[in-house]
């Protein structure tokens, strides 16, 4: 199972780290592509998933995680701009590929032959991403995936989008494909998101600030209060706000966004006839730029959005959870979602504080019963 390396204990202590240190996740966005469209934790932890991942399609040996995991510390650590770690990640699969082919330190002797392996485990029998609800998985799973034919409100988003045509114009709730990309990152920040027409209206671009915005929290009050203000500012009728935030309200019960994990589907290159990559060649039989680099352009992602509009059968399918609500934002909410607790990633329950908290709590009850014990003896 792929998702199985976010539970490797290396992993999870450097996931920590990423996730609560400054000295691992405050960079520089230099020459960084979409960098902003990330809030916060996000693209240093998003290129941290995707290096791992690279590791479970690539060399997918456990033998080998600890010292690939060290490596990637170093480089998060010392590494201060995220294009430099993107190419970095690439220099030290090289190494970690030459060692699983018993190369070892011969890499120059033996340059085709690692970008050739490289090329056949993530190209050839690689995968393109599709950010899905993990609400539809176990139907995907038995069934496969048939674009748009899954459970959904378009209809009613349609009426509402017909009534006022700036709302969900970023979709066609018409059209009959879904979208897939090659780059993993963004198919993080896409698991995160989805589905994009969804989370933009309750959380719209122009008012997100720094911090992580309500969708990603899945703070349900936060993006309700945002959809009224929004609704208020344009004047919309009573009538159509009841609505709109009931249709809102509807396909917020309908992901389980109150408990929903991002998962990305992946579906083999294979499935859609993209498992070569033109010009490969001329790669492998470059002599003269540096290997990591020449890695570099076969993993660099070739399809931002690639669309597809028929049926693909589950035995090409595999989903990745990804521990985004673990390491980069937490919530925790009751059924209703009214009782809301934001709990700072990484930070241990501090069981003194519990404890300062109980006794407390016991002494004002105390103090509580002797006054009324005081007041009942007083009039006897």
């Amino acid at each position: 199972m792929l998702s199985s390396i976010f539970e490797n204990e290396d992993v999870v202590s450097l996931l920590s780290k990423v996730s609560s240190s400054p000295r691992y996740y405050d960079k520089k966005k230099k020459d960084s592509i979409n960098y902003e469209k990330f809030s916060g934790l996000e693209q240093p932890m998003f290129l941290l998933f995707d290096a791992l991942f690279k590791y479970q399609i690539i060399i997918g040996d456990d033998k080998y995680l600890r010292d690939y995991v060290h490596h990637l510390e170093l480089l998060w650590y010392k590494i201060d701009n995220f294009h430099d770690i993107s190419e970095g990640v690439c220099k030290i699969l090289v190494k970690f590929c030459a060692k699983k082919l018993g190369y070892k330190m011969q890499i120059e002797e033996h340059r085709r032959e690692i970008l050739e392996y490289i090329y056949q485990k993530y190209i050839v029998e690689g995968y393109l991403f599709h950010a899905v609800s993990d609400v539809y998985v176990s139907t995907i799973r038995a069934e496969g995936f048939s674009p748009q034919l899954y459970e959904n409100y378009y209809s009613r988003f349609l009426e509402i989008q017909n009534k006022y045509p700036g709302f969900f114009s970023d979709i066609d709730f018409n059209h009959d494909y879904v979208s897939f990309t090659d780059d993993f990152v963004m198919a993080c920040y896409y698991a995160v998101y989805s589905p994009l027409y969804f989370s933009n209206f309750l959380c719209p671009l122009s008012s997100r600030k720094l911090d992580l915005n309500s969708y990603a929290k899945r703070d349900y009050i936060g993006c309700f209060k945002n959809l009224r203000n929004m609704l208020k500012v344009k004047e919309i009728s009573d009538e159509d706000c009841e609505k709109i935030e009931s249709l809102c309200h509807d396909e917020w019960k309908l992901l389980k966004r109150n408990e929903s994990i991002p998962t990305i589907m992946l579906v083999k290159r294979s499935a859609f006839g993209k498992d070569s990559i033109h010009g490969i060649e001329e790669i492998l039989q470059n002599s003269k730029e540096d290997i990591g680099i020449l890695a570099h352009h076969i993993m660099d992602y070739k399809y931002d959005s690639f669309n597809w509009n028929l049926p693909i059968s589950s035995s090409n399918i595999e989903f990745v959870s990804i521990p985004y609500s673990k390491y980069v934002v937490r919530s925790i909410f009751d059924d209703e979602a009214t009782n809301i607790e934001v709990i700072v990633p990484n930070e241990e329950d501090n069981t003194e504080d519990g404890k300062v908290s109980f006794l407390l709590l016991l002494g004002s009850v105390l103090i509580l019963t002797g006054v009324l014990f005081s007041i009942i003896m007083l009039y006897q």
